[in-house]
């Protein structure tokens, strides 16, 4: 047991969350190089010495939007808001899975996406090769709930068609949730429209 008596346990993903979004903006306006801990404690309106509890470096709170915790959580939280939809309304399950993943990416992934790409060509493709490989093979799993006409041949295509289509969004800082969901959503009505006529 940890933490003081009758004081529930701390969530600690969630509170680097809400940390992580109130550091965001910095990344954009003054870039990695001129953000120090204590401009990201300032904007998180907290101690150097807190945030150093929950961040152990700059580039790790930099990074956390790519994190496996973060996108783990991400989608622990929509299954259990949204997971009963998969068999009840697999449409709108598909629907809920555009909304989190399109504001997931504009909350968190794309600011850890501009960092990483500060930080090298390296990181950059490392962290975002893992990060798009869990949530599209997850986007691509529930398109196939909906639209079970999208063949294995079909659903590796897509999957290669919203890689490259995240790809290009997350390195745009100007693009908006909106403006990817679109995107991905006329990406799915060609696939499903060909699955359709193939079958």
């Amino acid at each position: 047991m940890f933490g003081k008596p009758g004081r529930p346990a701390e969530d600690r993903v969630a509170r680097q969350q809400e940390i992580f979004l109130a550091v965001a903006p910095l990344i954009s306006a003054y870039g990695v190089k001129e953000i120090t801990m204590a401009r990201a404690a300032r904007a998180a309106r907290m101690s150097v010495g807190g945030l150093y509890h929950y961040f152990p470096n700059k580039r790790e709170l930099l990074l956390f939007g790519l994190s496996p915790a973060n996108l783990e959580r991400l989608c622990t939280t929509f299954r259990a808001r949204h997971g009963h939809l998969a068999q009840t309304d697999p449409r709108a399950y598909l629907a809920a899975s555009l909304d989190s993943l399109t504001a997931a990416a504009g909350a968190f992934v794309t600011p850890s996406v501009l960092a990483a790409t500060h930080l090298g060509v390296d990181t950059f493709r490392s962290l975002l090769d893992e990060a798009l490989e869990t949530e599209i093979i997850g986007l691509v799993d529930t398109i196939r709930i909906v639209h079970p006409g999208i063949g294995d041949e079909s659903a590796v295509a897509l999957n290669r068609a919203l890689r490259r289509q995240c790809v290009s969004a997350l390195l745009d800082p100007q693009i908006t949730a909106a403006e990817l969901r679109a995107q991905l959503e006329g990406l799915l009505v060609g696939f499903a429209g060909a699955a359709g006529s193939a079958a």
